[in-house]
Parts: structure tokens; C-alpha cells; sequence
């Protein structure tokens, strides 16, 4: 019987070989959570989509160079962050990253839209979590609202595993000195 990770090893193996339908498989098994990381870096739907295309079109283009070395997801993240790096320098100087709408963060496509699906209390974290720096910010969106773990994020930023839990240490700590008293952590702790 073949372990997930085998199963992928296998995709991996034959999309190499040039086998498209398994390179397919293996974008449908990651395009979600790239999505919800994509989402959380540049805060718009619309590049978030063009964000995952590219990223699995330069993956599918430089597929040869995946030497196993790191996970095929750290990769991807890799790539991903990679494409926005590039597009955001690309943007306007001066857009401000700094300047979050609600409207904009992850998970409330419209706030007057679902303002009656959410709660109070996760209207009241997203803001929070919106005033945190941009450093903070990015790992717990990407930690709690895009479901990514720290290796993923670590790959995400492009930072040592060690940065993100710090940073995540500091962002919870100034969330908690903002009296936030919902639980943000997950049952399974890394």
C-alpha cells in the first residue's frame, strides 16, 4: 500500500518523464493552500489566481530542477513567493502595503457581503491581525488563515525556520496585549 508521500514521489517521478495528466494531479493536490498563501501575501483575489497559474507554470517549466532536497510543497512555496516578490516590485512605489482594507484580507471577499456569516470575534481578529506589522501579519495569516505549517511559511518568506516562529511568538504576544481572547491556536501544535 502507498503512503501519500510515495503516491506523490510516483507523480513526481512520472511528470518528470513528461507524463502531463500527473503533473496535473499533482497541481489539483496543491493549488488550494498556494491559493490561500498567494491570498495572504498580496491581499487580492484576482493576482492571487495569476500568482498560482504562474507558479504552476514555472513549476511545470523547471520541473527537471526539483531535486528532492526540500518538500515538493516547499517548493512550490518557493516559486510562489518568488513570482510575488517579482510582481510587487513591479507595482506602483507608491502602494502601501501598510494600509490594510478589510475588504482585502484573507477570507472576507466583501465584508458587507458576509458580514452576517461572521462573528463579532473573527471580525474583530481579522482587524487585529490587519494592524500587526507586515512581518507578524503574514505569518499568522499564513499560519492560522491559509492553514500553512512553519516549514511551508519558512518557505513562503524566504526566511529560517527559526524567523518564523519567532515572529509568530512576537505576533501572538502583541494579539494577546491587544486582549484578544479568542483562540487562535490550533489542536495540533507543531
Amino acid at each position: 500500500m502507498n503512503t501519500p508521500e510515495d503516491d506523490q514521489r510516483e507523480l513526481i517521478d512520472r511528470a518528470k518523464a513528461g507524463e502531463a495528466t500527473a503533473f496535473e494531479r499533482l497541481a489539483e493536490r496543491h493549488a488550494v493552500r498556494l491559493w490561500h498563501c498567494a491570498l495572504a501575501l498580496c491581499k487580492d483575489s484576482h493576482w492571487a489566481e495569476d500568482l498560482v497559474q504562474e507558479t504552476l507554470v514555472g513549476a511545470w517549466q523547471s520541473l527537471a530542477r526539483f531535486d528532492g532536497r526540500c518538500g515538493f510543497s516547499s517548493w512550490l512555496y518557493g516559486i510562489l513567493r518568488h513570482r510575488f516578490l517579482k510582481g510587487r516590485r513591479q507595482q506602483n512605489a507608491s502602494r502601501s502595503s501598510a494600509s490594510v482594507d478589510l475588504d482585502q484580507v484573507p477570507g472576507t471577499a466583501n465584508a458587507s457581503d458576509r458580514s452576517a456569516e461572521l462573528s463579532e470575534d473573527a471580525l474583530w481578529i481579522r482587524r487585529a491581525v490587519a494592524h500587526l506589522p507586515d512581518e507578524h501579519r503574514l505569518v499568522i495569516e499564513l499560519r492560522f488563515f491559509a492553514g500553512a505549517t512553519l516549514d511551508e511559511i519558512a518557505a513562503a518568506l524566504g526566511c529560517p525556520l527559526g524567523t518564523v516562529k519567532s515572529r509568530l511568538h512576537h505576533a501572538l504576544a502583541k494579539l494577546r496585549q491587544m486582549n484578544l481572547r479568542v483562540n487562535l491556536f490550533p489542536s495540533d501544535r507543531e
